[in-house]
């Protein structure tokens, strides 16, 4: 086994030495020991940290509690201002989030209404194409009922002058044209 004694010795001894007057304080029977120039050096050290104890207080503490304060109220507003933000920016977001919801339901409302006026547009476009088509059915079943009649018309007028001529041809004598083309049209109506 070792022997840590002399160790443990000269710890104490180097901590007696670095703390000096003051080891004498914490230890009662090395006070009672010591020559009169160590308690002087403590009385000295002691004084010495008094005065230096009462000018911090008298000069430095003001300003330093002063600035520390300034700090702290400086950090305070700084965390205030943070709690603000963050509740503002919880309200932005939401009034953005209300504005998208807003946005969506207009866009749907504005596609619903093109889509109900392009179907009415439609149907209007349809219906428009509907009458024009009847329009020209009729206008081309009129100039067709035209086209039929004048044909009646021309093939009659055609009948009557080759009748015209095969019976001025066998009778040789002079006839009214008149009289014959109402005999004809009567003939050809189905009257005799």
């Amino acid at each position: 086994m070792i022997d840590m004694q002399p160790a443990i010795d000269a710890i104490n001894a180097a901590i007696k030495e670095g703390l000096g007057p003051i080891f004498l304080i914490s230890n009662p029977e090395e006070l009672l020991k010591a020559l009169p120039s160590e308690l002087m050096d403590l009385v000295i050290q002691l004084c010495a940290t008094l005065i230096l104890f009462i000018a911090v207080r008298f000069l430095f503490w003001k300003p330093i509690t002063n600035i520390l304060e300034a700090r702290r109220s400086a950090i305070d507003k700084e965390l205030e201002d943070a709690k603000i933000a963050k509740e503002n920016a919880v309200l932005v977001e939401q009034d953005m989030k209300d504005e998208l919801s807003k946005a969506k339901n207009h866009i749907k409302e504005m596609l619903d209404q093109a889509e109900k006026e392009a179907n009415i547009r439609r149907e209007e476009i349809i219906n428009s194409a509907k009458e024009e088509a009847k329009r020209r059915m009729d206008n081309l079943s009129m100039e067709l009922e035209q086209e039929k009649k004048n044909m009646e018309d021309s093939i009659k007028k055609e009948i009557v002058d080759i009748a015209f001529q095969a019976a001025e041809k066998i009778v040789a004598r002079e006839i009214d044209q008149d009289k014959y083309l109402d005999v004809v049209t009567d003939i050809l109506k189905g009257g005799c």
